[in-house]
């Protein structure tokens, strides 16, 4: 977890203070319906409203713009803060709230002054531009805040902290104050800026004080090699096995979010590739449900054509303009009535019934043809939700996202400046035992290793029935033991869809045994040889 109270803000505002101040802002993107960035030049001030860590910080790397159409409060940001000059930036008190005072001259020749204020408060963040009365332009979250009763947050109304109940400035609380508030044991409740793990580290008033006037101390605990905590305080987790420290917040929160895959292309794009998934997948299963019902009809194909094996047999007798005749079902050793078109000829009615047996026996086989391909499809889905989920950098998503685009499940970007493409490495790599292993992380990628990278003597890995990544092993670089096979197969295991702790079985076979059907979808295989091995624990070795 990022950790963050008033009292860290206040030290976080004091770097972005001396890297931004007095700074002009050029460019101004919206990169989603919760986030917003403004280059200061070659400084990006990228500020999240994200429930789950809202926050602001100088961007090192450049977030994708993701929101297709400008937002009105876009157009409103662009119309008053572009060529503003940071003059200053201050914290409301000890609350979570940051106030960015901006200047510059307008097309009259006069001085225009602006505030933008960032509320930082879970999933009641938001970021509010004002004039320099204070009084509402626009607001990020219209809709979002639950709060009318306290105040309004329309233009034209005079802006207003969101205060819930009243509380002390910590600077300016005497020792004697001090001891009786922790005695009474309600520090949070009585003193700003007070957060849980700033009060646990709170032993007297001169830890108190230390925590107060300390200087900004960035710093990553981690546990196993994950990070547990990044804080700028000095207060610690309950579990943690090392601790780095940084030279400052930017450089610390930015390995920060890039090793807990926190960015905001990063999450928008994931979701937005979930969204795609879930959707196709929903309109497969509909039609699958459809075609199950058809097959269902037209299984019983052989009805008609017995009807018409017995009204071929009194054929004779039929004159045309009857509607029923009876006739005798030697299939069932009873006597029936069939149904007759008055306005066919006898003969015709005959044709009408064989045609319609005809027509359900092939119904059924192409239905039956359907339900296969549209069963594929879902074991498709299912594979790209399994990459998505085990997807750790944004570049991995990026491939998904152009796998579903030339599948056609995804409309293609129109970029108004084409990039230059980097040549990336389509698959991936993990060394064992002094030997590269190579995996798919796409289906794409499936594909490819499998049918064009690996050779016919190449071992191939796979999860059995379960989406996952196809692991090739090379000839030269295969061990026959089963304790070499059972680590590749560990893996196959951890990049599927399998869950840890599920006994599950991979299989593995040469290449050459290998096969892909006519107008199956990408990843998809079949073969008829192969070995197997079970799989208790599914890890990443």
């Amino acid at each position: 977890m990022f950790y963050l109270d008033g009292v860290s803000l206040s030290k976080i505002k004091l770097e972005l203070k001396e890297n931004l101040l007095n700074k002009k802002v050029g460019k101004i993107f919206q990169n989603s319906s919760l986030s917003l960035t403004l280059h200061f030049g070659k400084k990006a001030l990228f500020f999240t409203c994200n429930p789950s860590m809202p926050l602001c910080y100088i961007n090192e790397d450049k977030e994708e713009n993701l929101l297709e159409e400008s937002s009105n409060f876009l157009l409103m940001i662009r119309k008053y803060l572009v060529n503003s000059a940071l003059v200053d930036l201050e914290q409301l008190g000890l609350d979570r709230i940051l106030k960015f005072s901006f200047s510059k001259i307008n097309e009259l020749g006069q001085i225009q002054n602006n505030y933008l204020f960032f509320e930082i408060m879970g999933k009641y963040s938001n970021i509010i531009l004002t004039d320099s009365d204070e009084r509402i332009i626009s607001v990020l979250k219209k809709k979002s805040i639950e709060e009318n009763s306290i105040r309004t947050l329309f233009s034209g109304e005079k802006y207003s902290q969101p205060i819930v109940s009243q509380k002390k400035n910590p600077f300016e609380i005497t020792e004697t104050e001090f001891n009786t508030i922790i005695s009474n044991g309600n520090i949070i409740e009585t003193l700003e800026g007070i957060g849980k793990l700033t009060k646990n580290e709170i032993k007297n008033y001169q830890d108190f004080r230390n925590i107060l006037t300390s200087e900004l101390a960035p710093k990553i605990y981690f546990n196993k090699k994950i990070p547990v905590l990044a804080t700028v305080l000095e207060v610690k987790p309950k579990e943690y096995d090392e601790v780095i420290n940084y030279p400052n917040f930017c450089e610390m929160i930015n390995f920060y979010i890039k090793s807990k895959s926190l960015s905001n292309s990063f999450n928008l794009l994931r979701e937005q590739l979930i969204f795609c998934i879930e959707k196709e997948k929903k309109k497969s299963e509909k039609i699958i449900k459809n075609i199950k019902k058809d097959i269902e009809i037209m299984k019983d194909y052989n009805n008609p054509k017995e009807i018409g094996d017995i009204l071929a047999s009194v054929l004779y007798s039929i004159k045309r303009g009857d509607s029923t005749v009876k006739a005798y079902d030697f299939y069932n050793n009873c006597e029936i009535n069939i149904s007759l078109d008055p306005l066919l000829s006898p003969q015709s009615n005959l044709e009408k019934i064989y045609k319609k047996s005809s027509k359900m026996k092939r119904g059924l086989e192409i239905s039956k043809q359907r339900l296969e391909e549209f069963q594929n499809k879902l074991f498709y889905f299912d594979s790209v939700a399994t990459f998505i989920q085990k997807s750790k950098t944004f570049e991995e998503l990026k491939n998904i996202e152009t796998e579903l685009i030339e599948e056609k499940y995804l409309k293609k970007k129109v970029n108004k400046k084409p990039k230059k493409k980097s040549v990336e490495q389509p698959y991936g790599t993990i060394e064992i035992d002094g030997k590269v292993i190579y995996f798919g992380r796409n289906n794409k990628e499936n594909d490819y290793l499998t049918f064009k990278f690996a050779k016919k003597d190449d071992m191939w890995f796979h999860i059995k029935d379960i989406p996952g990544s196809h692991f090739i092993v090379k000839k030269e670089d295969f061990e026959n033991s089963d304790e070499f096979i059972l680590k590749i197969a560990t893996l196959s295991a951890f990049y599927s869809k399998a869950n840890a702790h599920e006994k599950v079985v991979v299989d593995y076979t040469l290449k050459k045994n290998l096969n892909k059907p006519k107008g199956a979808p990408l990843g998809f295989v079949t073969y008829n040889v192969w070995d197997s091995v079970t799989v208790v624990t599914p890890s990443e070795i």
